[in-house]
């Protein structure tokens, strides 16, 4: 009895696995991907589908752009097309047809936008009227701001990473500007954004690598009536008169804009000795003490008491 009731078991174990399979192809099996995920104006674009419920190399596949059919044929798993011009929509639909009879149906829109990422050091040192981009250095801050061009919708979601990694407190509605500091473990670093609408559709992406720069110290004269002269900067050889000069000293880029900070350091030398700081730590005063021609090595020495590496010293010889 026992053998017969295995044999029953066997045939019908057969006679399932042996049934013709016709499981129906869903959409939600499909996946169509495209790459570059957010195109550029006019830029290349390759779309794909794939699946693992059916072969679609013996499936049917055309490829539309706008209504229109491009390109259809056995097994046409990919399909490259230019993206339109900016913020112009392609419709891109793929139609599959398996061997087993099943038809599915995919659409994507994609509508060409930019993002641009425009950074800067944040919290740095320049001088009055510096038109220029002011250099994060090491140890200081960074900014970064994201400028979708399609300014025509309000109220985007802004995803941030920094060296790959996720910043999720950076990230959120209308955060289109991102502020890190950077370490003195750094020369560089990696910054990302992903731009969506609040129905999450995607708006744009941009990625970009920021150098970090190094502090740097200018000389310059401040004439009585005119001002400091932006325009020339001292160097090596700078003479003064009998009724003297007063110089200034520049801390380009350093990690804190207002000089009147207790983070600054200001210590000046003439001839090796220390001198008395004035009252403006970045200015000095020097007048010859008689009429005999010489020349004088001026130094300063300006540090950030809260970082460890941001220390610079520049000598200047004056004559007189």
């Amino acid at each position: 009895m026992l053998k017969r009731c295995l044999i029953v078991f066997l045939i019908l174990l057969w006679a399932v696995f042996s049934l013709p399979v016709n499981a129906q192809v869903q959409s939600g099996d499909i996946v169509l991907n495209i790459n570059p995920k957010y195109p550029k104006a006019n830029e290349e674009v390759r779309a794909s589908v794939s699946t693992f419920t059916t072969n679609l190399d013996n499936a049917r596949i055309s490829w539309m752009l706008n209504g229109e059919t491009v390109l259809e044929g056995m097994g046409k798993k990919t399909f490259s097309f230019s993206a339109g011009d900016l913020e112009l929509q392609t419709i891109l639909e793929v139609k599959i047809e398996t061997i087993n009879g099943s038809v599915v149906n995919k659409k994507i829109i994609i509508s060409p936008s930019e993002v641009d990422l425009l950074w800067q050091g944040y919290d740095v040192y320049t001088p009055p009227f510096y038109k220029g981009r002011s250099i994060p250095p090491v140890e200081g801050g960074v900014k970064v701001v994201a400028i979708p061009s399609n300014q025509s919708l309000a109220g985007f979601n802004y995803k941030w990473k920094r060296d790959y990694k996720n910043m999720p407190d950076a990230s959120g509605y209308e955060k289109n500007y991102f502020i890190y500091n950077n370490s003195y473990l750094e020369n560089k670093s990696s910054v990302e954004v992903t731009v969506s609408d609040l129905l999450g559709n995607g708006i744009g992406a941009n990625k970009t690598t920021i150098d970090l720069g190094n502090p740097k110290i200018v000389f310059y004269q401040k004439d009585l009536i005119l001002g400091t002269k932006w325009e020339n900067a001292l160097t090596n050889g700078f003479a003064i008169n009998k009724d003297g000069a007063t110089l200034i000293a520049e801390p380009y880029f350093f990690s804190k804009k207002d000089l009147r900070s207790s983070n600054y350091s200001f210590k000046w030398f003439l001839n090796g000795e220390e001198s008395l700081i004035p009252d403006q730590k970045n200015f000095l005063s020097l007048k010859p003490l008689n009429e005999k021609p010489g020349n004088t090595a001026v130094k300063i020495i300006i540090k950030n008491t809260k970082t460890l590496f941001q220390t610079l010293e520049k000598t200047i010889n004056v004559n007189f």
